[in-house]
């Protein structure tokens, strides 16, 4: 259960038939919802690839014209380059052409280290990598990125890191959704005021089935339907550690993608971190294949794709702060060997106050 801002009126919808549901109905229902927003996707895609299907005759002579100057263009240049090659071959020998403007495979990647656990499977057109410093602030950004944010990942065409670390205040119009380290982390946080709806032993999955959660202190229901209520500007969510257990990551990002588009659904302007899976004691995940650091880098792997693919999510590296040289918990902050101390969860906190974006152009995505 939790905390919760204000309610917004009119923002519930079919929803709440979730909350009459029986279990049997619990997987089709999901599975219905998730169709939906598929469903409301697809249409925005037809809607802009219909209007971009039926050019103007100007579009079109314009288009043909600049076609026919570029080849004129390409010709022209092909014949100087040739002329050029005959009298200067003598002179200069065979060298491969264009070797100088080669791009190297070996660039730092801001905010991402050569940590093995979630270095593969994680390209993507729209990411740090492409991002060219062009000012002092840019730098600074970058230099920020790599010593304070770890393995944090957000497309820096889209936000900018603060650098710095935010306030109390910050937090009035923050929600915190997940299971129990969420709850930890809120009860050990030493935040003035919180808010937050989490539930020990949940899974993204069943915060979506179960009506487990209250709304200032009354109506139990799902998840889903408290994204639909409150109204927040920024989200962190939390889930993994439970799904563990299921052994396929694919399936966890499936189910937390409901979530996630819920709140993309009802707060479109809102930012949203993804926090990533923290690691478990040393001797934990030795006794628990199940559940142990190696399977979490596997589903930390995923999430940085989802981010990455999603374009808009910030992959928030919470598990770094928490991991000593062998990819384990750090020993003096797990308590046992799942959970973290308070002390934990208040240097986890500190990490989450120092790694917030903003929005790159936030003047021109204001209602």
């Amino acid at each position: 259960m939790g905390e919760s801002g204000n309610t917004t009126g009119g923002k519930t919808d079919n929803l709440t038939i979730m909350n009459s549901l029986t279990s049997t109905d619990y997987a089709a229902e999901r599975e219905r919802l998730r169709s939906e927003y598929s469903k409301k996707k697809m249409k925005k895609k037809d809607k802009s690839s219909s209007s971009s299907k039926k050019p103007d005759k100007i579009t079109i002579t314009l288009g043909l014209l600049g076609v026919f100057a570029a080849v004129l263009i390409i010709v022209f240049i092909s014949m100087m380059m040739g002329a050029f090659g005959k009298k200067s071959g003598s002179k200069t020998g065979n060298s491969p052409a264009g070797s100088s403007m080669a791009k190297s495979s070996e660039t730092t990647v801001p905010g991402n280290s050569e940590d093995s656990s979630i270095s593969e499977d994680t390209s993507t057109e729209a990411t740090t990598q492409n991002y060219v410093p062009v000012n002092d602030e840019d730098v600074e950004e970058m230099t920020y990125i790599s010593k304070k944010l770890y393995d944090t990942w957000y497309n820096m065409d889209k936000y900018r890191a603060l650098c710095k670390d935010v306030p109390d205040e910050y937090f009035d119009d923050v929600c915190f959704i997940g299971d129990s380290r969420t709850q930890g982390l809120l009860e050990y946080s030493v935040l003035p005021r919180r808010h937050g709806f989490y539930k020990v032993g949940s899974t993204a999955n069943a915060a979506c089935l179960e009506s487990a959660y209250t709304l200032d202190g009354v109506n139990y229901t799902n998840i889903l339907n408290i994204i639909a209520s409150v109204d927040y500007d920024i989200f962190y969510v939390g889930y993994g550690t439970n799904e563990l257990g299921y052994g396929d990551a694919d399936k966890f990002i499936e189910e937390l993608k409901v979530v996630i588009d819920c709140i993309r659904e009802y707060h479109p302007n809102a930012i949203i971190y993804v926090e990533n899976v923290l690691p478990m004691g040393s001797s934990f995940s030795q006794n628990n294949p199940s559940f142990s650091n190696s399977r979490a880098n596997e589903y930390n792997r995923k999430l940085l794709k989802m981010c990455q693919e999603y374009g808009d999510l910030i992959y928030l590296d919470i598990a770094s702060c928490m991991r000593d040289d062998d990819g384990a918990a750090l020993y003096e902050y797990i308590s046992d060997g799942l959970h973290y101390t308070p002390e934990g969860y208040r240097v986890i906190m500190e990490f989450i106050r120092g790694a917030v974006v903003e929005k790159r152009n936030a003047e021109l995505t204001k209602n």
